[in-house]
């Protein structure tokens, strides 16, 4: 009995009570420590994202002006050559269907941040539950908007060249300046060629085929503005979203 009351019970008790609260405080610290590391991540993300969608946001609106113009000229020629009589000059002609072998294929859409995200199965690190799901979703807005894009290529390649090709004379649309539409301070690109006598798009502007052609066309501007008129909408939405996160 001599022997327990030997024992410092009360200092051990003290001890062990210390042992157990620095435990307990470096476990705190350390949770605190990754709370900070955790939060430091997603600001970083979010500036990250924040720069790629005021990108798009740029991009959007420059090829919005380019089909908006392209679909303008496309609408100037359709009228024309559907009127009851033609009055555009065969130079004119020309011109218009210069501006209209423009074509948009190429994405828009500045990713880096988001495919590691939602790719590299960080989602998580967005604490907050709406924006998470708007960059969740915007994979499948994207590959919309790229589809409806793909509709402009496949038809200049598909339709537009080979009836070109078939009917008009395209040594001649190959010396015709015409910059991108809707960017009149880019340079133009053409052929320098020294060609003899002259060419009439009379027969050519006349046949249904040609304004079938064009009608198709419009639809295709109309389908991809639709497109970035959603994404553009949804763009803000994010982005303000972001800027309410940071």
């Amino acid at each position: 009995m001599s022997e327990n009351q030997n024992i410092p019970w009360k200092r051990l008790s003290v001890e062990a009570a210390a042992i157990v609260g620095s435990i307990l405080l470096a476990f705190a610290i350390d949770a605190g420590w990754q709370e900070y590391v955790e939060d430091q991540r997603e600001r970083q993300v979010l500036n990250a994202l924040l720069d790629d969608f005021e990108t798009t946001k740029a991009n959007i609106k420059d090829w919005r002006n380019f089909h908006l113009a392209v679909q303008q000229s496309n609408t100037k020629l359709l009228k024309a050559v559907t009127s009851s009589e033609i009055t555009l000059t065969d130079d004119e002609i020309g011109r218009l269907l210069s501006k209209l072998s423009w074509w948009d294929g190429e994405s828009h859409f500045s990713t880096g941040a988001l495919n590691s995200l939602v790719y590299g199965g960080e989602l998580s690190l967005i604490e907050d539950d709406a924006l998470r799901q708007l960059l969740a979703d915007w994979p499948s807005q994207i590959q919309y908007v790229e589809s409806q894009q793909r509709q402009d290529y496949d038809f200049f390649l598909n339709v537009w060249t080979p009836f070109l090709r078939e009917n008009s004379y395209l040594p001649l649309q190959s010396t015709i300046a015409t910059r991108r539409p809707g960017r009149p301070e880019d340079p133009t690109f053409v052929i320098d060629l020294q060609l003899e006598g002259t060419w009439s798009y009379a027969e050519m502007v006349a046949s249904k085929e040609f304004h079938n052609i064009l009608a198709q066309k419009s639809w295709i501007q109309f389908d991809i503005l639709v497109a970035f008129d959603k994404a553009d909408v949804l763009i803000d939405q994010t982005i303000q979203r972001i800027e309410s996160r940071l």
